[in-house]
């Protein structure tokens, strides 16, 4: 994806983790992102805390999933969040906890790089996951 990327989360550690494999992109405090919004800056893509992201005003976030690429990582089930909130074109979402496959695989859709988009067909957004081998997970007792 080419462009500014802002990264906000609630969550320090994932702004960290993120802008640290994203070394272009821009960190942002949750009060940060909302007064740039407020003044009507956007980027052109977005890494955001699903909470965070259904706090803000509905025409927010509609302008927000506009944009090529934004990532929503949520602890919440998928099932539980409003799909015509977290739906369009260049949304994917990703759960917490997540692991390095994962964030690798965020990092692959949001450059562009992994073929992967939202389902062009389904009012639903991309779920960004690595599939696991079976040699990958742990044994079951």
């Amino acid at each position: 994806m080419a462009g500014m990327l802002w990264i906000s989360d609630r969550e320090p550690g994932v702004r960290d983790l993120f802008g640290e494999l994203l070394p272009d992109a821009e960190i942002l405090s949750p009060d940060e992102l909302e007064a740039r919004l407020a003044l009507g800056q956007a980027p052109d893509g977005l890494i955001i805390d699903g909470t965070q992201f259904l706090e803000l005003p509905a025409r927010q976030r509609a302008s927000l999933l506009a944009l090529p690429r934004v990532l929503i990582c949520t602890g919440r089930l998928l099932a539980s969040m409003p799909i015509n909130i977290v739906s369009g074109p260049g949304v994917a979402v990703m759960a917490k906890p997540f692991c390095v496959e994962d964030v690798e695989a965020a990092i692959e859709w949001l450059r562009g790089t992994s073929g992967s988009r939202a389902p062009s067909l389904a009012p639903l957004p991309a779920v960004v996951r690595r599939p696991r081998r079976p040699e990958d997970r742990p044994p079951t007792t």
